[in-house]
């Protein structure tokens, strides 16, 4: 079919990035594809899954919140996908790539007219007998094999699901995620297996249109990743909903009954629904690429070893990856790393930087994560094994039994927010073996008072900033070895929460003690995501806690509880504070926390003058004034006691 100077294997959301952005830079790109086109993302995971949470909040109808997530999803059509790729000049083939030798790929093109290449400028939409969804187009017997050579090739075919090793699985009616948010069934009963991201989601939306929901996660607490508060708060707001909650014990064995079916418990608990989601993780879609011609050994559930240019490590050069097959499962991730792998590609040499990637689950209340947490050990790429928690991002054909097995084709290839658990743990349910940051254990209410960043601290040693040490650069990022100090702040002790008058949640910051840096972040609350981001930027950037508690945020927000616990970081406020008014005799006015004028006062260093003495002497006015006025002014005005009435 041709030479390119670019191949990309796979095109979801990191392949489609890579290969328009290295087009517009003037290589010619071939992308090849089998299934959706822009990454399941937007048509099995996020875009919907979200969809149907916005449309839980608002109270509307099941019926109602379908269309709508059909509205968003476009009907799972991605002909706009393919034009756009095409205009952007990019050669699309829908098949499957395998790489025969260094600067080699064959590709089995799916049947159907001419294989389904959409060229450089074409605007048509794919075949009408060729179906767009993954398993439906990759099925079918392939009409030829091209073969394609290039200098670059981009590795990008995304995830699979994984299905934990229960016993009767294959034989009871069961979703995987991405056939739940492509369903239009509404199950009187069901059974969310995994109590990651995708699992609280999908358990909030089926509760909220009234399905009796018992959510199963093998661990303690949901999200077994993140601190503990987090999977409490929301373990409490799914229970508002109406969902069951069944934590610390994995499923054994599942019987089709006939109602339904049976999920038996280790712990010897029996829960019967109508059907089992399940929401138990993914790993890095690697079979079939013949990694081998290029002396990669990898196994099942393995994520591809990168550099921190996004280059594949041991494959010789100009090989690149980006997205779940480097084990980081978030499409926010894949994108950025598609913006990495593209400006080297370019010649513009670019490097990833993980300490600050945002980890997100957008149910009400939503959470949101980034950076380090107490008691996680290493970053993404020191532990290249299995990816992250699953989220609703697998194709709509593939049955539950048959994610079992290792997909051999480049296949809608997407990340998603994650969720679920990966394939080298899937006993579990629900605890993942491979994590952007793994938790060993997460703070509780109980904790010690906040520790303050000592100010010393603020200064590398020789006067650089932690940034320019590169003891500094690891501690910042949460590596090993660096102790993180912690301050807590709730949510409804800022003007905004007492507003809302809900139970919101809370937030915790992290800072590393030996830098003063701010190292990570978990906030419980409304729209989490949207008021955090600067705890994003903090973190990437290795902005100084003393710098960060004196921003000014608006009022009344939710900003005010990072104002809070910034200054117990950095040592400027919290306890010291109260203590302080207590001294001078002052106290607080309301929950909120607000003080008094006197306190006010101690603080600005003012003296309150009292009322009577600020009254003085009458001014004459200097203007003229008109008699006639004044005459008028003068006459007493008389009411009758009738006018009161």
């Amino acid at each position: 079919m041709g030479a390119f100077d670019v191949v990309v294997l796979g095109g979801g959301t990191a392949g489609v990035h890579v290969a328009t952005e290295v087009a517009g830079g003037g290589k010619t790109v071939a992308l090849v594809e089998a299934g959706l086109l822009g990454g399941e993302s937007a048509y099995l995971a996020c875009l919907p899954s979200n969809s149907l949470l916005l449309s839980a909040a608002r109270g509307g109808t099941w019926e109602d919140a379908v269309a709508r997530r059909t509205e968003v999803t476009g009907g799972l059509d991605d002909s706009a996908v393919a034009r756009r790729l095409a205009r952007a000049g990019v050669t699309v083939i829908r098949g499957t790539g395998r790489i025969t030798a260094p600067g080699t790929v064959e590709v089995t093109l799916l049947p159907g007219g001419d294989g389904g290449v959409v060229p450089p400028g074409a605007s048509r939409a794919p075949d009408a007998d060729q179906p767009a969804a993954g398993p439906a187009g990759a099925g079918g017997t392939a009409s030829r094999v091209a073969t394609l050579t290039y200098s670059d090739l981009v590795l990008a075919t995304g995830g699979e699901p994984v299905a934990p090793p229960i016993e009767g699985l294959p034989d009871i009616p069961a979703w995987t995620t991405a056939q739940s948010l492509s369903s239009p069934d509404l199950p009187r009963r069901l059974i969310v297996l995994g109590g990651g991201p995708a699992g609280c989601e999908l358990t909030q939306v089926y509760a909220s249109f009234g399905s009796q929901v018992t959510l199963v996660e093998a661990e303690p607490a949901l999200l077994p990743g993140e601190p503990a508060f987090a999977g409490e708060i929301l373990a409490a707001a799914l229970r508002r909903a109406g969902a069951e909650i069944r934590l610390g014990s994995r499923a054994t064995k599942a019987e089709r009954t006939t109602e339904g079916l049976t999920l038996a418990l280790e712990d010897g608990t029996r829960i019967d629904a109508d059907r089992l989601l399940l929401a138990t993780g993914r790993r890095p879609r690697l079979g079939g690429l013949g990694l081998d011609a290029l002396g990669l050994d990898v196994t099942p559930g393995m994520a591809l070893p990168t550099t921190t240019r996004c280059e594949v490590a041991g494959a010789g050069g100009r090989v690149w990856a980006a997205g779940d097959i480097t084990g980081t499962t978030f499409t926010h991730a894949s994108r950025y790393q598609a913006g990495v792998v593209a400006a080297n590609i370019l010649g513009q040499r670019r490097e990833a930087d993980y300490s600050a990637i945002p980890r997100c689950v957008f149910t009400t209340p939503s959470v949101f994560a980034v950076g380090a947490v107490p008691g996680a050990a290493g970053g993404p790429a020191e532990d290249a094994g299995a990816t992250e928690d699953a989220g609703p991002t697998e194709d709509a054909g593939a049955t539950a039994a048959g994610a079992v097995g290792a997909a051999s084709s480049v296949g809608a290839a997407s990340s998603d927010h994650g969720s679920g658990t990966a394939a080298g743990n899937v006993a579990g349910n629900g605890a993942a073996t491979r994590r952007m940051l793994r938790i060993a254990r997460g703070p509780s209410d109980t904790a010690e008072a906040p520790t303050a960043v000592p100010a010393d601290a603020l200064t590398a040693r020789d006067g650089t900033s932690p940034a320019d040490d590169p003891a500094g650069r690891a501690a910042c990022g949460g590596g090993p070895g660096a102790r993180l100090v912690t301050a807590r702040a709730r949510l409804s002790d800022t003007a905004r929460g007492y507003l809302g008058q809900d139970d919101l949640g809370c937030l915790e910051l992290y800072a590393d003690a030996g830098t003063g840096v701010l190292a990570g972040a978990v906030a419980v609350g409304p729209d989490a995501a949207s008021w955090m981001g600067e705890v994003t930027l903090a973190i990437r950037a290795k902005i100084p806690v003393t710098i960060l508690a004196d921003v000014v945020h608006a009022f009344p927000t939710y900003g005010e509880a990072l104002d809070t616990a910034l200054r117990e970081l950095a040592g400027t406020g919290g306890g010291a504070v109260h203590a302080d008014q207590q001294e001078e005799g002052t106290g607080t006015l309301s929950e909120l926390d607000m003080e008094t004028p006197e306190g006010d006062a101690i603080e600005q260093h003012q003296e309150v003058i009292a009322d009577e003495a600020v009254a003085s002497a009458r001014r004459e006015v200097r203007f003229d004034v008109n008699e006639a006025d004044a005459a008028e002014q003068e006459r007493a005005v008389g009411f009758d006691d009738d006018d009161y009435r």
